[in-house]
């Protein structure tokens, strides 16, 4: 009986002890919200406005709350001017009773209005997350009206509670959750706090489709494959994360979750960024090059701030680099998104392919409806940083992204709405990296134009493979745009011995090399056909392939960071890299004096090197033969689509041959580069 009556003693002090621990947790949340939200000092002038314009029932006469848009979310913005003038002690307002009363009434218009625009995301995200600052601000004063105050809370609880399945991912998710938090904090609902943590949790994890991928970068609205999208719906996740693990940070409520967003940053996001600008293959259908940037800095310090030790230094360069130092060097292939990366300290290049299971930059309520042609293999170089910057995509020509090869016509584009349309008819994307250098290839197959798309990236250069290339039903020429970006300075090209300043739009044959703001464009193809224009302060050069009634190829090479007339054309005498494939079964290229060969196998084959080697693979891949290192790196190009338990590759040389057989990564790993040492 005495055993009984201590261990019914133990289990009522441990209960009334995590009561105690409970109440002081939400105590200490509640602070740091408020500390947090406390953040500015209106002036006496904003605020009279704001008073001036309320109307008796507590509305303010310049907002219409009848419209479906989403404009009355300047309502919830005015109310946060409010609480804060009410609580910042320097404030002339501060804890004035006509003002408290003023956004009492305000507030209470607006639950009891609870205005639901078309879109449904103004009721569930804005509305609510912006509504917790004023609410957590002037709790004491709302508590005191409790019908109000029941209200308000059933209205921040309401996004949680009514929220669809399909949009309890990513970034909408965080934000849902985060719009109801307060409700939660504030009624000290210990169950409904237990549940945020373990949603926050999971959703900070490795995702299959939306969200964090296997290969570190961020993905959303991924319902017709998956969608590079970090810089805006990515960096709303990482800032409600970093919200509710700054407010939970050594509470009950606390997540183990900052693992994935130093990751995020570290193996990911900072790949992104150059010169100050980021890869617009990361912004979605809100497209630009560095509209965000200086936001995703700040969530990078605030990452940082959280991070210990050796991942602290870490967080700390990549702060830097996002910020525009541009001392990350090497090759990515983020095989999740067929999208792959090489950069040095002098320049960025990138291809994004797409295929059956990914597709390109989106639109959606308005926004990127000229985004179809970004799902074409779209290759965006950066030297100095100005080449995509301001209103380049307010007045580029949309059929004419940097990289991809398109039908020239006037016809209307589908609009990839919410990425419909959006992806390609092919599962062909992929690419092998080495962490230094890599080659990636796609089989282009939209709007009845197909092509053997193929780039191949070295250390100061990289080549630009293209076979294959019909349109069926082709109306108009089909152009391959090797760039499309802001003029800067003279442009100057070599045709001949004669090496020229651009003067007008014209055709140009037997051109050798372009010079634009530091980047040389060199022409493999003696046959092919030049279109150079500089019109609306946009530099273009293209190859014109025609109609395209017979396949059509192309072939160049890009050398970023030249700084000169002279430099350019000692780069072509001594031009180290030799082609040798460019058909609809194999593309490849070998770098002299690296002694490397990067190659795309679209089918099983054999490739012949000028050494007498012979590379012979057994299945579709992407390989890259280092003969310095005797390494051998491949991978499937067709990831999860189509993935091999393993792929063999025989090197013969005379009459000695060596059969290696690769292991092929699975499930999410599909499409990731494996390597072994050739002894």
């Amino acid at each position: 009986m005495k055993t009984l009556r201590t261990f019914l003693m133990t289990m009522m002090l441990l209960a009334g002890n995590t009561a105690t621990a409970s109440a002081s947790d939400f105590k200490t949340i509640y602070k740091r919200m408020y500390d947090t939200y406390l953040k500015s000092n209106p002036s006496e002038k904003k605020v009279n406005e704001l008073l001036d314009s309320m109307t008796p029932e507590g509305a303010f006469s310049d907002i219409d709350y009848t419209v479906t848009s989403g404009a009355p979310r300047k309502h919830v913005q005015n109310l946060i001017v409010l609480a804060n003038a009410y609580q910042e002690s320097k404030n002339k307002f501060y804890r004035d009773k006509t003002l408290k009363e003023a956004y009492l009434k305000s507030l209470r218009f607006w639950v009891d209005t609870d205005h639901h625009a078309a879109n449904w995301w103004y009721r569930y995200i804005p509305y609510p997350k912006e509504l917790s600052q004023g609410v957590i601000l002037m709790a004491d004063e709302i508590r005191k009206d409790p019908e109000l105050f029941e209200k308000t809370m059933a209205y921040l609880r309401y996004s949680y509670e009514t929220a669809k399945p399909t949009h309890m991912t990513g970034a909408n998710a965080a934000d849902i959750i985060m719009g109801s938090l307060t409700a939660s904090i504030l009624t000290e609902d210990d169950a409904q706090m237990i549940r945020f943590r373990d949603q926050m949790t999971s959703l900070l994890t490795i995702q299959e489709t939306e969200g964090v991928l296997r290969d570190y970068l961020y993905g959303q609205h991924c319902g017709n494959g998956r969608q590079l999208y970090f810089t805006s719906y990515g960096k709303e996740f990482v800032n409600s994360m970093l919200f509710y693990l700054e407010f939970c940070q050594g509470t009950k409520y606390q997540s183990p979750g900052l693992s994935l967003l130093q990751d995020l940053f570290i193996k990911g996001a900072q790949w992104i960024f150059f010169a100050e600008q980021y890869d617009p293959n990361n912004a979605g259908r809100y497209i630009d090059s560095n509209h965000f940037q200086k936001d995703i800095v700040k969530l990078a310090r605030r990452v940082c701030q959280l991070s210990e030790g050796e991942v602290r230094t870490q967080m700390e360069e990549v702060v830097k680099r996002i910020d525009g130092e541009n001392t990350l060097t090497g090759n990515r292939m983020f095989w999740r998104f067929d999208y792959m990366i090489n950069r040095r300290t002098g320049y960025y290049a990138s291809s994004r392919m797409t295929s059956t299971r990914t597709v390109g930059n989106e639109a959606g309520n308005g926004d990127g409806e000229f985004n179809y042609y970004a799902a074409n293999g779209v290759n965006y170089i950066f030297v100095t940083g100005k080449e995509y910057a301001d209103d380049f995509f307010k007045k580029f020509n949309n059929r004419q992204y940097p990289g991809i090869t398109a039908e020239q016509d006037n016809e209307p584009l589908p609009i990839p709405d919410w990425g419909e349309h959006g992806n390609n008819g092919n599962a062909f994307a992929g690419g092998v990296s080495d962490s230094v250098r890599g080659a990636c290839g796609m089989i282009l197959d939209r709007r009845s134009l197909t092509a053997h798309k193929a780039w191949f990236y070295f250390d100061d250069e990289f080549v630009c493979l293209g076979a294959g290339i019909r349109n069926a039903n082709g109306k108009a020429d089909v152009y391959t745009t090797l760039n499309q970006c802001n003029a800067d300075g003279k442009i100057q090209y070599a045709c001949g011995k004669e090496v020229r300043t651009w003067k007008e739009a014209q055709k140009l044959k037997g051109l050798k090399w372009v010079l634009h703001g530091r980047i040389g464009y060199y022409n493999l193809d003696p046959e092919a056909e030049y279109r150079l224009a500089c019109d609306n302060g946009l530099f273009t050069l293209n190859i014109n392939h025609g109609l395209c009634t017979e396949p059509g190829t192309y072939a160049y090479a890009v050398r970023p960071n030249l700084k000169s007339v002279k430099e350019a054309g000692v780069y072509a005498q001594q031009f180290p890299i030799e082609i040798l494939s460019n058909t609809e079964q194999l593309q490849a290229v070998r770098h002299r004096q690296q002694d490397i060969t990067e190659a795309i196998f679209y089918q099983a084959g054999s490739l012949n090197l000028p050494d007498g080697m012979t590379l012979k693979a057994d299945a579709p891949c992407t390989l890259m033969w280092n003969n310095k290192e005797r390494k051998l790196h491949v991978a499937n190009p067709y990831c999860e689509s189509q993935n091999p338990a393993s792929i063999t590759v025989t090197l013969t040389i005379g009459s000695q041959s060596r059969t290696l057989t690769f292991d092929m990564p699975q499930g999410e790993f599909a499409g990731s580069t494996v390597a072994k040492i050739v002894k």
